[in-house]
């Protein structure tokens, strides 16, 4: 049977200091195969993702599986809060106006000089491995500055880290009325 795994991730802090965390829940199947990374609720306001997350994990404790799948309801808990009355914004960053979903890393220069890199002989894994690590590196670089790094770059970036070990990445969107 799978095995189950529940951890935490530090995602930003509110005024007072408190901490805010996600759930990252992780199912290792017996046998090999592909990773798997699904994530909800960017958009604060689009929270049935976190219904089919929920589902997904009541399935996966009782269904076996190949490989490893990796579920982040509720990715976003600072656009979840983001309210006007009754009603949940949660599509920008309150304080830059940046859409949550816009701050990933991408760096132009950095796929040109791991493209100069490469030689004939290498295998594409050990292509996609170096790839991976290269871009690792860079997101660490950008998460251990101190200043200049707004709340959505940094929650996207803590959350791209999460996804760039994946074979296949979800996202899930939703309106913010399901019907």
């Amino acid at each position: 049977m799978n095995k189950f795994y529940k951890e935490h991730l530090s995602v930003a802090s509110n005024a007072s200091g408190r901490k805010m965390h996600v759930p990252v829940y992780r199912f290792q199947g017996e046998e090999p195969g592909p990773k798997v990374y699904i994530q909800s609720s960017v958009h604060g306001a689009e929270v049935q993702g976190n219904v089919v997350i929920y589902h997904l994990i009541e399935y996966l404790k009782v269904t076996p599986i190949r490989g490893e799948v990796v579920l982040i309801p509720n990715c976003n808990p600072v656009g979840t809060n983001i309210k006007s009355g009754e009603y949940t914004l949660g599509r920008f960053d309150p304080v830059n106006g940046e859409n949550w979903n816009r701050g990933y890393f991408f760096k132009e220069e950095l796929i040109n000089d791991f493209v100069d890199t490469l030689t004939e002989e290498q295998s594409f894994d050990d292509i996609k491995l170096a790839f991976r690590h290269r871009v690792k590196e860079a997101i660490d670089t950008e998460l251990s500055k101190t200043w200049g790094i707004g709340l959505a770059s940094r929650l996207n970036l803590q959350l791209q880290y999460l996804a760039f070990e994946a074979d296949i990445v979800i996202d899930l969107h939703t309106g913010s009325v399901a019907t």
